[in-house]
């Protein structure tokens, strides 16, 4: 550094005045500068000590969210299971249904078949074959039946076999 030459220098009141000024001047921005830097170190512990509470409280919160999004999923999975025990219940139920059903089905063809065939066999018994042949042209040359008559338009019957007496004088 340089030297102050001595007629610059000032040792008079107003030095010690401009002295004494510039001492206090310095110990008040010093007093200020350590304040000041006390509050920002406590406004950034206090920043970081929030910000590890929003980090805290974030990290409770995804717990909180992921525990009730297992529960759901739970809820969701008892609930499907429920849903696919009831859906297999109703399907062995219509299956069981189906096959009532096909059983009670498959049950009036065979009384209808049963039923054809006993008519059949009644049927049959009237049938003409080789052991009764004779017994029924016996049957046929026996009993005659006259088709020999005439209809009137309303559909009453004129039988021919009697003859008409005539009231007309001979």
């Amino acid at each position: 550094m340089a030297a102050i030459p001595d007629a610059l220098r000032m040792e008079s009141p107003e030095k010690r005045e401009y002295d004494r000024k510039l001492a206090r001047w310095r110990r008040e921005m010093s007093e200020l500068r350590k304040k000041f830097s006390d509050d920002y170190q406590k406004l950034m512990q206090s920043q970081l000590s929030s910000q590890e509470d929003n980090i805290e409280e974030e990290r409770q919160r995804e717990n909180t969210i992921e525990k009730m999004l297992q529960e759901r999923n739970l809820e969701n999975l008892k609930r499907r299971e429920k849903k696919l025990q009831i859906a297999r219940e109703k399907t062995a139920l219509l299956r069981e249904q189906g096959t009532s059903k096909r059983q009670a089905a498959e049950e009036i063809i065979v009384n209808k078949c049963k039923e054809v065939v006993s008519n059949e066999i009644v049927e049959s018994e009237n049938f003409i074959t080789s052991a009764n042949i004779d017994q029924k042209l016996h049957d046929i040359l026996r009993i005659t039946k006259n088709y020999n008559f005439a209809i009137y338009e309303n559909g009453k019957i004129v039988k021919a076999d009697e003859p008409k007496e005539s009231t007309e004088n001979e």
